[in-house]
This record gives C-alpha cells, sequence and structure tokens, in this order.
C-alpha cells in the first residue's frame, strides 16, 4: 500500500492519460458516457477547470499515490469524481477510477475517505450517494465497506450489449442531522 495518497487538481499534463483512462473499453461499462471522449473535450475541461465545485455542479480529481514519506514520487494512478453536485440540499454523487496498475493497494479507499472529508469540511455537504452497476463487484466492496449504506436497487437500470444489469444505490450521511 502506498504511503501517501493526494487528490488534486487535473493539470494540462493530465490531459493524455486522462484521454487514455475514459477511452478504455474495459470503463466503458462503469462509466455514464456512452461515446468516447476526444483528446480536445478533455483538453477543455482542463483548461476550463472550475475549482468552484458548487457552482459548476462537478469537481474531477487526479489521485496520486506517494512513493515516500517526503512527498516524492507522486504517481497519477486514478480519478475521483463529483457529480449532480447540489448545494440546496447538500448533497453530491460520487464516482471513482483507479488504473489497473494500482489496485489493490488500498488507494481507492483513501481517496474516497479524503474526498469525503473534503466534503464534510470544505463544501459543508451532508450527503455522498453512488450508483453502482450490480455487476461492478469492486466498487460494491468499496463503499460498502467505507460505510455506504445499500438504500435501494433499480432493476435493468445498465445496458451490457443486449443486457441490462440493475443499479445498487448507496449513500453516506458526512454530517448528521
Amino acid at each position: 500500500m502506498p504511503k501517501k495518497i493526494i487528490l488534486r487538481a487535473p493539470e494540462p499534463s493530465d490531459v493524455d492519460r486522462i484521454y487514455l483512462w475514459e477511452n478504455n473499453p474495459e470503463m466503458w461499462p462503469c462509466g455514464a458516457f456512452r461515446a468516447p471522449l476526444s483528446r480536445h473535450q478533455i483538453w477543455e475541461y482542463v483548461n476550463n477547470y472550475d475549482a468552484n465545485p458548487l457552482s459548476g455542479g462537478q469537481l474531477r480529481l487526479i489521485i496520486e499515490a506517494g512513493a515516500d514519506e517526503e512527498g516524492e514520487g507522486y504517481t497519477p494512478c486514478g480519478i475521483v469524481d463529483l457529480y449532480d453536485i447540489d448545494p440546496r440540499d447538500s448533497r453530491a454523487f460520487v464516482g471513482i477510477m483507479v488504473a489497473p496498475d494500482f489496485r489493490r493497494k488500498g488507494i481507492a479507499a483513501e481517496a474516497l475517505a479524503q474526498l469525503e472529508k473534503y466534503c464534510r469540511e470544505c463544501l459543508a455537504l451532508r450527503l455522498l450517494a453512488a450508483e453502482v452497476a450490480s455487476d461492478n463487484q469492486r466498487s460494491i466492496r468499496l463503499f460498502g465497506g467505507a460505510g455506504y449504506l445499500l438504500v435501494g436497487r433499480r432493476p435493468a437500470w445498465f445496458r451490457r450489449g443486449a443486457e441490462f444489469i440493475s443499479c445498487a444505490q448507496f449513500q453516506k450521511e458526512l454530517i448528521s442531522m
């Protein structure tokens, strides 16, 4: 397991990496995109980054794993997204992707914990939610292990070729009411 995980804003140097991650056919069943993203679209997002997720309604952060305690050797290894951020009702949805070479090292769990802290302390969000395809066992274990409650299912929600897969709905209270 890496010694440190940091979350940071995307930089222009991340465009090619994000392009490869977003256009990896293995990731398509887990995401909301129905068509590949162009490098230009990703470049535009990075260059027009809105540092106020409450007004923009979304936030994409790069996950970096650190090699040592001094912070040397950080390597981009994934993405964590907040989307459909609703400041009025104080909630958002979360999605996460860790590159295949970095999986099973606790990176996703640590990134999710850091994101939750940021959402609670900086954005004052009270609730995070996730929608996970029922065939995505890694994500189901991640959210369940992080204290998210399974609050519902939507049958036949995600298409997988000619099949439809149900959606597991998770949520976690960040601020008790």
